[in-house]
């Protein structure tokens, strides 16, 4: 029976999460089921793809968004959905991470439109950016729609924290300007997180690329996490405290799965939050004197930025011996952080990272988005 059950979840992570095979004359609908992700589904039906977006920011209740992706000119879209009848080729990405997905399944060339791009990581983005401008159109409600218009966007890719991006998503509407709600950042699980990438796989009509992508990088997660499996579990402190506030990732949290896939005991891990909590310092200071391991520490690059933001930090184990671990290696001038762009992609590498810092061979070569501080 052990035996069994060991089968089946390798060929879980081999195989990856993949649709009932179809005869080619069958028209029945069938759902790609996800392995991680819980705030969107893809249904594929005859001549077109259907996609779900569920409550994509906090404290959404019962909210949907449907889009049908049409796969050929004549397809037949269901009604009350977004109809996206063709594949866009004149994008706008108002997150950094947007423009990963987009560059991981091979679509770069469709961005015409970001934010801002000061905070944007993409090496493979700016080298375009230098050969043919991509315009700028500001954040959130102050969207510049105009200007949107004026570059014949087709679509933007639109994330939102409350039900403020309303207004917004509906002036785009009637500007004919497809507006896709994008709420990745919803998902506790990192694999949840890379799993939109089906998403804007299916956008594209991309689905294998971004489906095998996935599968791949499932694999080499879960790979990671059983190589760090122990019973030697190191205590991890995360954060740095701001106005006498230390802002700390919920025990259910996206970087509460990571400390504990790396064979980590996060400090938190008792609280049942699954977005940043807000604790007094002097709280923090009690448990976090004695962690092994202090991570994501702010956007401090050195030891002497640490104590002098408070003296008293010097005396944390992690600090005297040397166990502070940022993840800020790859940033831009900007402030923009390759770990909050390509890392929602690249979970993996990210755990990789953490096994390396937690179980005590970190080589600065070695890691990909974290780096010692000294």
């Amino acid at each position: 029976m052990k035996r069994s059950i060991i089968t089946v979840i390798a060929a879980i992570i081999l195989f990856g999460c993949q649709a009932p095979t179809q005869e080619k004359n069958q028209t029945a609908d069938y759902a790609n089921n996800n392995c991680y992700a819980s705030h969107f589904s893809i249904t594929e039906n005859e001549g077109y793809s259907l996609i779900t977006i569920k409550n994509p920011w906090v404290d959404a209740e019962n909210i949907k968004y449907n889009y049908a992706v049409a796969h050929t000119p004549s397809a037949k879209l269901p009604p009350n959905t977004v109809h996206i009848k063709k594949t866009p080729t004149r994008v706008a990405a108002i997150s950094t991470t947007h423009i990963a997905f987009i560059e991981t399944i091979g679509q770069l060339q469709t961005i015409k439109a970001v934010s801002d791009k000061q905070y944007i990581y993409s090496r493979q983005f700016h080298k375009a950016d230098s050969i043919s401008p991509i315009a700028e159109v500001g954040f959130d409600i102050n969207l510049n729609v105009e200007k949107l218009l004026q570059l014949k966007v087709e679509l933007v890719f639109l994330y939102g924290i409350s039900n403020e991006i309303e207004p917004l998503r509906k002036k785009l509407v009637r500007a004919n300007i497809i507006p896709v709600m994008i709420g990745e950042y919803m998902e506790q699980h990192p694999l949840g997180k890379a799993e939109w990438i089906k998403v804007f796989g299916a956008i594209f009509q991309q689905q294998e690329i971004a489906k095998q992508y996935f599968n791949q990088t499932a694999k080499a997660y879960e790979k990671v996490k059983r190589e760090a499996a122990t019973t030697n579990r190191p205590t991890v402190l995360t954060g740095m405290p701001w106005n006498d506030v230390w802002h700390t990732p919920g025990g259910k949290s996206f970087t509460a799965q990571l400390i504990a896939d790396a064979g980590g005991n996060y400090i938190f891990s008792n609280d049942t939050s699954s977005v940043n909590y807000q604790y007094d310092t002097e709280i923090v200071y009690q448990r976090a004197g004695k962690a092994d391991i202090w991570i994501n520490a702010g956007n401090v690059h050195s030891l002497k930025q640490i104590e002098e933001h408070d003296n008293r930090m010097k005396l944390f184990k992690a600090f005297q011996n040397g166990n502070i671990f940022n993840n800020n290696k790859r940033s831009v001038r900007g402030g923009g952080s390759d770990y909050m762009e390509s890392g929602a992609v690249n979970p993996h590498k990210i755990l990789s990272d953490l096994a390396h810092i937690f179980h005590g061979n970190a080589q600065k070569s070695e890691l990909t988005y974290y780096k010692p501080i000294n």
